[in-house]
């Protein structure tokens, strides 16, 4: 007597809303996918270093403080971890013959390990999804894969409505987009400021040039990916947000790991850009709504 194998449910973190949305339009949960990556950044010459010679011969502090600036090592870090955690997400999903993800979730820590290790966290998860052509609408049951040229599944971060709100406009989810940039802060610059009600004009200097870094660094990426003439050249980017992540101070490296003194902790403030970079669909993709989507005023209930 042999038994018939059950289909194994896919793990979703999609709303009820969500899925829904998602399977009026044929799109069904293949999974949950995550992928990851654990990355060292060279930060031994963004912190405070022991200046034994101006201690003892001069009249210079023993720890020389850091500077307001970008740490360009810990940028890059975060830069390539989240290159790798993105794709090995892209391949779980097409592990599971997904045309893409949806809800894309990124997050990242920084950590201080022993031995003076700067270390980088990434990790972006998602819902890899997958159009069902027996159970999605008649209608839409002859429309082209939404997979990318090279046949690799698409990846978003916009939400079940959203990205169907996306499909009906006549557009396509290509990518997540994202840039970062890590900036330190000088503790020692607010001394200059005691008594005073007024700005602090080199940290806001600072947090604007961030800002733009983060954002000017997106574009590049994305368009170096994926130039004009590409069949998945973007034609846009939508969903964008920058938000702002301020990490407890760590010791950046140096001969001065071991010391506890004022203005030897840089402040870490990480800005970061992400959003969805799209493109137009296939001519005669049914997905296409017959009228301009018109956009609606949505009040949460819940809330």
């Amino acid at each position: 007597m042999t038994t018939s194998a059950r289909p194994v449910p896919a793990l979703s973190d999609l709303s009820v809303t969500e899925f829904l949305t998602l399977s009026r339009m044929g799109f069904l949960p293949h999974g949950l996918v995550v992928g990851a990556s654990v990355y060292e950044a060279d930060t031994s010459s963004s912190g405070a270093q022991i200046d034994l010679w101006g201690a003892l011969f001069g009249n210079a502090p023993l720890v020389r403080p850091v500077e307001t600036q970008e740490v360009v090592a810990l940028s890059e870090a975060v830069r390539a971890a989240r290159t790798l955690a993105i794709e090995r997400m892209r391949m779980q999903a097409a592990q599971v013959m997904a045309e893409g993800v949806v809800g894309v979730r990124l997050d990242v820590e920084h950590h201080l390990w022993r031995g003076n290790h700067q270390v980088v966290k990434f990790i972006a998860v998602g819902t890899a999804v997958g159009f069902d052509r027996e159970h999605g609408p008649e209608a839409l049951r002859g429309a082209p894969s939404l997979r990318l040229a090279s046949g690799a599944p698409f990846t978003s971060d916009l939400s079940g409505q959203d990205f169907v709100a996306l499909l009906q406009a006549g557009f396509r989810p290509v990518t997540v987009a994202s840039g970062t940039c890590v900036y330190q802060l000088n503790l020692q610059e607010m001394v200059r400021y005691q008594g005073y009600n007024c700005e602090v004009a080199e940290y806001t200097r600072a947090f604007f040039d961030a800002r733009e870094t983060a954002m000017a660094r997106l574009q590049y990426d994305l368009f170096s990916w994926w130039p004009a003439g590409h069949p998945d050249a973007p034609t846009g980017i939508v969903g964008m947000t920058v938000s702002e992540n301020a990490h407890r101070p760590q010791l950046m490296g140096g001969p001065a790991r071991n010391a506890v003194v004022a203005g030897s902790m840089a402040p870490v403030v990480e800005f970061t850009a992400v959003g969805t970079a799209i493109a137009p669909l296939a001519p005669g993709d049914p997905r296409r709504a017959r009228q301009t989507v018109k956009p609606l005023v949505v009040v949460p209930l819940d809330r």
